[in-house]
């Protein structure tokens, strides 16, 4: 592209070119034009146009230049541009046979209605768990009240327990102290009689006291075995047991000398000598009144 001070002096050699062409042009008409035939009246009068040094040089100067000012060729005319073919896509992902549908841009109202919708879902969970805590609260303090009331009954039955045992021992040493009182009568008025003449006994009979104080024995552990529930009773573990008994054989009292048992084994075995009275009939010569006998189960595998 021409500088702008190019521009500016071609354009003024343009103009001092024309200006130049136009003063020839003049200059030319001028001196060619015919003279009038018919004389003016006195002297002709006549004209010269004179130029100054100065002007001619700068005519001369401007012819100069116009000659070597090329006139620019005409630009030569350009071939139709060929409208370029359409090019083949090239992308790797398949053109799309449907168009997407335009979505429509979402409303204000309805992300309102959204963030409505999901603040109240989030309270309604609030609710729901604060409401399902209470409950698990509730829950727990149905428990306890459940458990403290049942412990609370199980406290009075214990109690009950307790205060009916204790009844049964005071009714039971009540009804010993009666026996005792009993015997002590009976003792009382038997020493208030004459004793009686007791004829000694031939040598032959002492062996049949024997045999019948043996029997007698035989006959209480039968009897006591009978009436025992030795249910839980530790196997091949002796009991040994003194209690006492009035004449026709009811036990008043029993005393443990050596008895391993815990306290329901103990039990089985108090109730097994007092539920039916002792062997009495038959019995009165070798009756005793305080004799010792021996619990253990099985009978066969415990020592004699």
């Amino acid at each position: 592209m021409e500088q702008g001070t190019d521009q500016w002096r071609a354009f003024a050699l343009s103009v001092a070119f024309h200006l130049g062409l136009a003063g020839l042009l003049w200059l030319g008409l001028v001196l060619r034009l015919p003279m009038s035939s018919e004389p003016a009246a006195g002297e002709p009068i006549q004209a010269q146009l004179q130029l100054s040094r100065a002007d001619e040089a700068r005519m001369q100067a401007i012819l100069q230049e116009a000659e070597k000012i090329e006139p620019e060729p005409a630009p030569e005319p350009q071939p139709p541009q060929p409208e370029p073919a359409p090019a083949p896509q090239d992308s790797p992902v398949p053109p799309q046979e449907t168009p997407q549908v335009q979505l429509d841009q979402p409303d204000v109202v309805d992300q309102d209605e959204v963030r409505a919708a999901a603040a109240l879902q989030a309270e309604q969970r609030r609710i729901q768990e604060e409401r399902r805590r209470q409950e698990q609260v509730e829950l727990t303090q149905d428990l306890l009240r459940q458990e403290q009331a049942e412990r609370r009954q199980r406290l009075r039955e214990q109690q009950a327990e307790i205060q009916r045992q204790l009844e049964a021992a005071r009714k039971k040493r009540q009804l010993e102290e009666q026996k005792l009182q009993q015997l002590a009568d009976l003792r009382a008025s038997a020493a208030a009689r004459p004793a009686p003449t007791v004829d000694a006994a031939p040598p032959g009979e002492r062996g049949a006291d024997q045999g019948l104080l043996a029997q007698y024995l035989a006959a209480m552990r039968q009897t006591a075995d009978n009436n025992w529930n030795h249910l839980g009773a530790p196997e091949r573990v002796k009991c040994e047991v003194r209690f006492t008994q009035l004449p026709g054989g009811e036990v008043i009292k029993v005393e443990f000398i050596r008895c391993p048992y815990d306290e329901q084994g103990r039990e089985f075995v108090d109730r097994a000598l007092r539920k039916t009275p002792m062997p009495y009939s038959g019995y009165e010569k070798v009756f005793i009144r305080s004799p010792t006998i021996t619990f253990c189960y099985p009978k066969e595998e415990c020592d004699p």
